[in-house]
């Protein structure tokens, strides 16, 4: 089981840690999240288990995070909407908790084993293929993980991913469904098709400068600006805090922060070991265990070799394969019982008493110590410095951000005296609209405030707003622009193209209505094309998978009935450049799973198998979700 799952560090689980190492390697680190505040609303409930505000926004921000290392230099933070980030997120957490749930009651689990081999097998813990435990701390901590935290969590994935992997092989496929699959995927067909396209009737089309004027006469409203505003805010960034002048960091406090990192650090040495495990199982209690492991100790000790006896008798057959070796680690990676043992262990060499886990029975065997040399103070100061001075800013912006709101709503119809005071600068965003700004005002929360009654209406300043993490403003209206008519003039070109388009569209279609009844009447094929100037494209033999038909033509002709006889089967699909084509199919051939090569054979069983996995785990999730009692708070 645990070389398979090896096998599976392709799959859903490491995917996703492996994604999260990127995005924060890519954007930088997380900064501290209080997980334990006093006052920490549930979002939801799931069968009883509590989703909280702290938890949901701990996922948030690392969704926002990942979406900027995705969009890059491009990622503007103000067209994210923070209210349907947090509403996607907490359905996210609202799957994983029932999917986690589930897997508990089934009594899915992960080993230590199993999470060290994954962890260790993760390129971004290593240096140059090669793992390294303090890079693991570096990269662990980086992203607000301690490491025993991060070897947790990495643990629930993996019981997830065993759990999906379960219900999705209990799903099976027989010949006869293979041969269904066969003869569908591997149906041939001899279609053609003739596009009628807006562009191809645009010159046919005839619109006089008349019925433009007409259409703008009847459609006034149309032809309105959108209303508008011009707006004053103060906006205060955490960021431009850090320089602040009431914010100092001396050495005396870089120092003492640099011993609180290294006293928080793992232990000082990491220890390379081996290990046998004897699984305790339904087949195999701990008494049956400890007898296994208690003959393999002897073997060792009448002098065979470590690694012989570990591929013999261990049940964790990816370490076996290296004869039982584990690699370096150091404290809070490895089960507690199993740590205490290998770290009590004297010198390399020594081989432990048996271990019980909750996974089994342990032989364990010290190989190697060595030392983990903390990095020292001058190569990390610059980076305490700045994790310091980012503290204190985000201490000072809370500060700051109750005086905003304060005064803000003291001094409701005016924003120079609070600048003022706050030593803000205010600045002005011209042109808003409810659906479109920029910055800030690109936000739908930071619009829909400006545009508000008591904003709109009474001239009063906005409540604080946080349109992302670390930026919080408050704006006024200065300058109200209401809507007014487009004089003609400016909108009558735009007015007529969109009129031609109209118009050639309707051409199209009509055109091809009446070929398709030319075609029913017995009309000959290409007699009907070159009336419209237009020419059929053919393709014979053409499979689902065929990449010299459009997909939206290819669909439709697959869609078709089979023709009778010497005939032809004819119908029409929207084109996704526009406009539309009609499509005829003159012949169908089946496929069969006899004319498949093995290779062939070998992809359409891993379509089905795959299909059939997706289908088997969405019933287990949907029978999940119809039995829960799943409550969400506004």
């Amino acid at each position: 089981m645990l070389q398979e799952l090896r096998n599976q560090t392709q799959g859903i689980a490491f995917k996703i840690v492996v994604g999260l190492l990127i995005v924060v390697l890519a954007v930088f680190g997380f900064g501290a999240i209080d997980l334990f505040g006093s006052n920490d609303p549930d979002l939801a409930r799931v069968n009883g288990d509590s989703l909280t505000q702290s938890q949901v926004g701990i996922q948030v921000e690392r969704e926002r995070r990942r979406m900027a290392a995705q969009a890059g230099e491009s990622f503007d933070p103000a067209s994210v909407d923070p209210v349907a980030l947090q509403a996607r997120v907490l359905e996210q957490m609202i799957a994983r908790a029932l999917i986690q749930q589930a897997a508990d009651d089934l009594g899915v689990a992960a080993s230590d084993d199993e999470v060290t081999q994954i962890i260790r097998a993760n390129p971004n813990f290593g240096i140059d293929g090669k793992f390294e435990q303090e890079r693991f701390r570096i990269v662990a901590q980086a992203m607000g993980y301690r490491p025993q935290d991060f070897v947790a969590e990495m643990r629930e994935l993996l019981k997830l991913e065993q759990l999906q992997n379960g219900i999705a092989s209990s799903g099976f496929s027989t010949t006869s469904d293979l041969g269904v699959y066969a003869r569908i995927l591997g149906q041939r067909r001899d279609l053609a098709w003739l596009s009628f396209t807006p562009d191809g009737f645009a010159a046919r089309a005839e619109i006089s400068d008349e019925e433009v004027q007409a259409r703008y006469d009847e459609n006034q409203v149309a032809y309105m600006t959108e209303e508008s505003l011009d707006v004053a805010y103060l906006e205060l960034r955490a960021s431009a805090l850090v320089s602040d002048p009431s914010i100092s960091v001396s050495d005396e406090d870089i120092a003492a922060a640099y011993e609180t990192d290294r006293s928080a650090a793992p232990s000082g040495e990491e220890r390379r070991s081996s290990h046998i495990l004897v699984a305790v199982s339904d087949d195999r209690n701990e008494e049956a265990a400890r007898e296994k492991i208690a003959a393999a100790a002897a073997r060792l000790a009448a002098g065979e070799d470590f690694a012989s006896v570990a591929k013999e008798f261990s049940d964790d057959t990816v370490s076996a394969q290296a004869g039982g070796d584990l690699g370096f680690a150091a404290r809070g990676v490895f089960d507690p019982a199993f740590e205490e043992a290998l770290f009590a262990l004297p010198d390399p060499g020594a081989l432990s008493e048996p271990v019980v886990t909750a996974f089994g029975v342990h032989l364990i065997r010290l190989d190697e110590v060595r030392a983990i040399e903390y990095p020292a103070l001058d190569q990390v100061k610059a980076e305490i410095e700045t994790r310091l001075r980012a503290d204190q800013a985000n201490q000072l912006f809370d500060e700051r951000k109750r005086e905003l709101d304060n005064l803000a709503f003291e001094r409701p119809d005016d924003l120079v005296e609070t600048g003022k005071m706050l030593g803000l600068e205010v600045q002005q965003a011209d042109g808003i609209t409810r659906t479109a700004g920029t910055g800030a005002f690109a936000t739908t929360l930071v619009r829909d405030a400006v545009f508000a009654d008591d904003v709109l209406d009474k001239g009063l300043n906005t409540p604080l707003l946080e349109p992302e993490s670390g930026v919080a403003l408050v704006a006024r209206i200065t300058t109200r622009h209401e809507p007014r008519a487009i004089p003609f003039a400016e909108v009558a070109a735009t007015l007529k193209a969109e009129m031609i388009a109209e118009a050639a569209s309707t051409l199209a279609e009509e055109a091809r209505d009446a070929a398709q009844e030319r075609l029913a009447q017995g009309e000959g094929a290409a007699e009907i094309a070159l009336s419209y100037g237009l020419s059929w494209q053919r393709v014979e033999a053409a499979r689902l998978g065929n990449t010299d038909v459009p997909r939206d033509v290819l669909d439709a002709a697959f869609r078709l009935d089979r023709p009778a006889g010497d005939g032809k089967s004819v119908g029409t699909v929207a084109l996704a450049e526009g406009g539309t084509a009609l499509i005829t199919v003159t012949r169908v051939q089946d496929g069969s799973l006899e004319a498949l090569t093995a290779q062939e054979r070998e992809g359409l069983e891993r379509i089905v198998a795959e299909r059939t996995a997706r289908l088997e785990f969405g019933s287990f999730y949907e029978t999940l979700e119809e039995q829960a009692s799943i409550r969400r708070f506004d």
